[in-house]
């Protein structure tokens, strides 16, 4: 084979191998183009869901305070109710010791302290004193039924505020719930573009034209007993109060205790091993839990300032 003729398959060779370049080159810049874009665009999506969630929990937390002050007012109309019995039972038992009163001094009735008057004048005077006293009873009895029933329908409007708090309460879970999936799947995918992102710049500037998996390393293998292990920072709150789940706040060293989670890290009613506190139950919520934050239950305002802050390993069970 001559010269010539290797020039010409060389100039030929070259010719393609530039060509095919040219031609792949637009298709991978496009595909990066479109990756991009729909990154833009899952991003934009993220932080509306976020702000969403962000205002379910608001609405939840308020919600959350309403309750609580409607489960203290219930307890005080209790009181009230009460207090209103012994009040009706005291004048019921002063009515019954006039009238044996009068049974001991011979006098059985009203009527019969009018009819022995000694003259007319006796007469009026005792017929207006009876007069006086049957419109006191009369008045008593009347005010005691009065506030008997202003209480009783303060508490059953109470009751029926609980019941629509309750309802809200339900809805707004539904709808944290649905939100929490739908930014879970768009985290999914977000992450997966990234991932497939990365690629195309690499293959694009042809630095790195091998991709790795894009699996995440879990940082340890899970057990039989746990499924993740979370780095957090801990606070603690204290008081007895309804959680944003609608339980009493409790604190069982032996069982599982009540903390407070974003429920975009940790979905609400996860059982978890909170390093250095016990077992708990995510049941709870609070504005300023945000994030990578938990918050641990006390009975006590000491116990919570004397957990402070502090760095955790949260592990969610199974």
């Amino acid at each position: 084979m001559n010269k010539k003729t290797l020039s010409v398959i060389f100039t030929l060779a070259l010719t393609i191998i530039i060509n095919a370049n040219i031609l792949a080159a637009p298709s991978t810049s496009d595909e990066l183009k479109q990756t991009q874009d729909k990154k833009k665009e899952l991003q934009s999506n993220v932080q509306d869901l976020d702000k969403q969630i962000d205002d379910v929990i608001k609405k939840i937390d308020s919600n959350k305070n309403a309750m609580n002050k409607i489960s203290q007012d219930i307890k005080k109309t209790q009181v009230k109710l009460e207090d209103a019995e012994k009040n009706s039972k005291a004048q019921e038992d002063l009515f019954k010791q006039r009238a044996r009163a009068m049974y001991i001094n011979g006098t059985g009735s009203y009527l019969q302290v009018v009819l022995t008057s000694d003259n007319l004048s006796d007469f009026i005077s005792r017929v207006d004193l009876i007069t006086k006293v049957i419109g006191y009873d009369n008045k008593v009895v009347a005010q005691l039924k009065e506030q008997r029933q202003a209480i009783e329908n303060q508490k059953e409007a109470l009751n029926n505020e609980n019941n629509k708090l309750q309802a809200l309460k339900t809805s707004n879970e539904v709808t944290l719930s649905k939100l929490s999936k739908d930014i879970k799947e768009q985290k999914s995918l977000l992450s997966k573009t990234t991932e497939k992102e990365k690629q195309l710049v690499a293959m694009e500037t042809e630095t790195n034209r091998t991709y790795k998996n894009g699996s995440l390393s879990r940082g340890m293998s899970s057990s039989a007993s746990y499924s993740q292990v979370l780095s957090m920072q801990a606070t603690a709150y204290a008081g007895d109060g309804i959680t944003a789940s609608g339980t009493p706040t409790k604190r069982d060293i032996n069982g599982y205790s009540t903390i407070a989670v974003d429920p975009r890290v940790i979905p609400l009613g996860s059982r978890v091993y909170v390093e250095g506190y016990g077992y708990a139950i995510a049941e709870d919520i609070g504005g300023a839990i945000k994030g990578n934050i938990i918050d641990v239950f006390f009975y006590s305002e000491s116990e919570a300032q004397s957990w402070g802050r502090r760095p955790v390993k949260v592990y969610i069970l199974n």
